[in-house]
């Protein structure tokens, strides 16, 4: 009787899980800001109105100038009354023109021409003045920045597998008893 014993192969298996370990660092940002400054200087409005040459033509004057007025006036009415009697002694002189200038004189001096005239008063406007200023200056404001990127650093491992003989495979064959043919 022949008997056979076997063992089997058994594989062994070893395994190392890869890893990945990640470091990151945060970016950075630093802004700096400079402000927008704006400065007004101001002064407050006022207003001047000069009503002067429109009473001035309604016959309200100050005393300066009602004065240059009435002596301009005088001067004028004076050399137009010296002009009018020496026209009317040489009218009365020329005795040879045929005509009467007593009466004539006397007439017109007893009837004088007058103008009429419509008008309104005043005839010029006032005059408006506005003292006062604004002045804005302004110096810009302006944006300063730093960047720092961030950083991402990685430490990796690879994984492993080691595969290795964990019972190497064997056959035996026995003979068991006595009875062995030995003949040719």
């Amino acid at each position: 009787m022949l008997r056979i014993s076997q063992t089997y192969a058994q594989i062994g298996i070893q395994t190392q899980n890869d890893r990945l370990q990640l470091h990151t660092t945060q970016p950075k940002l630093n802004i700096h800001q400079e402000h927008v400054q704006v400065e007004l200087e101001s002064e407050l409005p006022r207003v001047r109105i000069d009503q002067y040459q429109c009473f001035a033509e309604a016959g309200l004057k100050n005393n300066i100038d009602l004065l240059k007025e009435a002596a301009q006036l005088a001067q004028q009415q004076s050399m137009q009354y010296t002009a009018e009697i020496a026209s009317d002694g040489d009218r009365l002189a020329a005795i040879e023109n045929n005509g009467d200038a007593i009466v004539e004189i006397a007439e017109r001096d007893a009837y004088p021409e007058k103008e009429f005239n419509i008008d309104t008063i005043p005839k010029s406007r006032p005059k408006i003045e506005v003292i006062g200023n604004l002045e804005i200056s302004f110096k810009p404001g302006g944006v300063q920045y730093n960047a720092v990127p961030g950083k991402v650093e990685n430490n990796t491992n690879p994984g492993q597998v080691n595969i290795y003989m964990r019972q190497w495979p064997s056959i035996i064959f026995q003979y068991i008893g006595k009875n062995v043919d030995t003949r040719i």
